[in-house]
């Protein structure tokens, strides 16, 4: 058997004797193809005409017409040879290279988010990978190439969870294993992550808020680690956002662990949990925007030189970038869809 493709007359023939009562292996003897080249190809001319079915091949063969399977194989094979070389084009090229360098987007935030981007996520990491894009590589996306994996074995994890620190009277009442699985399972709106971003440079740093549901993050700029500072900046943002926070989960820092700090949820009537030491996955939406926060703000940034109003652009930039996670929609109107349902059960609207 060669490697030869049908032809119109090998398709003439096949139709004329699959009516004649061949089998599908006669066929493909007489033709000199594989039995499985012969199924494909009428499963591939009779799939069209069934809205997209497949069906059994005893039931498709009877409905294989020569004509209209070579004018289909016809069309495939110049609609792939149109396509190839205008893949790569320069407006496609800009457009990349303008998401990932400056908006800080992923391949699958292009593709998904435009509905006629006209490439695959696989084909933009392969023009990435082998340097088709002038001024893009790997180190240009957002994780550097890289995946990244839990460390720490479960032995080491379930020791650290019983830490002599696991005994504090605040820890046991407030731990994270209280937290309900509604909260867990990420069912309902309000519930957030709360975390701080240090910089090196100053005493200055970072608040981060993430809400689990949605992802949609606030950050705010606090100038040191006492917990005055960081109880009166999670005071003001209680009052933004009063009505739209239930609870809140953070690490065992011990600004967050600090009296004042307690009593400002309290004061709210938040409910609030304290993760397991060394467990970044126990608040990974956090984890994930803090990456994310990093893009902009790299490790050595003096946070006491960063603007509000950098700051806010940088935030919103995030806020707005489309997530597979909202069928690349973004945080920012998942946020305000979920606000807008709070106001209607508040009000009584249905």
């Amino acid at each position: 058997m060669d490697c030869r493709h049908l032809t119109l007359e090998d398709r003439v023939k096949l139709e004329t004797w699959i009516g004649e009562g061949y089998s599908l292996s006669q066929i493909a003897t007489r033709l000199g193809f594989a039995r499985s080249t012969i199924t494909r190809e009428i499963q591939r001319a009779t799939k069209q005409q069934r809205m997209g079915l497949r069906l059994p091949v005893n039931r498709a063969k009877k409905m294989y017409r020569a004509l209209s399977a070579h004018q289909l194989a016809e069309y495939n094979k110049h609609s792939k040879i149109r396509m190839r070389p205008r893949k790569l084009s320069n407006h496609r090229a800009t457009i990349i290279k303008k998401r990932i360098l400056e908006d800080k987007w992923s391949p699958e935030q292009i593709v998904y988010s435009s509905r006629n981007f006209g490439v695959s996520v696989r084909c933009i990491y392969n023009w990435i990978n082998h340097n088709k894009i002038e001024g893009l590589s790997n180190k240009s996306l957002r994780l550097k190439g890289k995946r990244y994996k839990r460390a720490l074995s479960q032995k080491v994890m379930k020791s650290l969870h019983q830490s002599n620190s696991d005994k504090r009277a605040v820890i046991q009442q407030h731990t994270i294993e209280r937290r309900p699985m509604a909260i867990e399972r990420r069912e309902v709106f309000g519930h957030w992550e709360l975390d701080g971003v240090e910089s090196m440079q100053s005493s200055h740093l970072l608040l981060t808020f993430v809400e689990r549901k949605t992802r949609y993050a606030e950050v705010l700029l606090v100038k040191n680690k006492y917990a005055y500072s960081i109880s009166e900046a999670i005071e003001g943002f209680l009052t933004k956002y009063q009505g739209s926070v239930k609870s809140v989960t953070c690490d065992r820092g011990t600004e967050f662990l600090a009296a004042m700090t307690q009593r400002v949820f309290q004061k709210h009537h938040i409910k609030y949990y304290y993760a397991h030491a060394y467990s970044t996955h126990e608040r990974g939406s956090n984890e994930n925007f803090n990456r994310a926060l990093r893009e902009y703000f790299p490790k050595k940034t003096n946070f006491a030189h960063i603007s509000p109003v950098k700051l806010q652009e940088a935030v919103m930039s995030i806020n707005t970038r489309p997530m597979a996670l909202h069928g690349f929609k973004t945080r920012l109107s998942a946020f305000k869809r979920h606000l807008s349902y709070r106001h209607l059960h508040v009000t009584g609207i249905t």
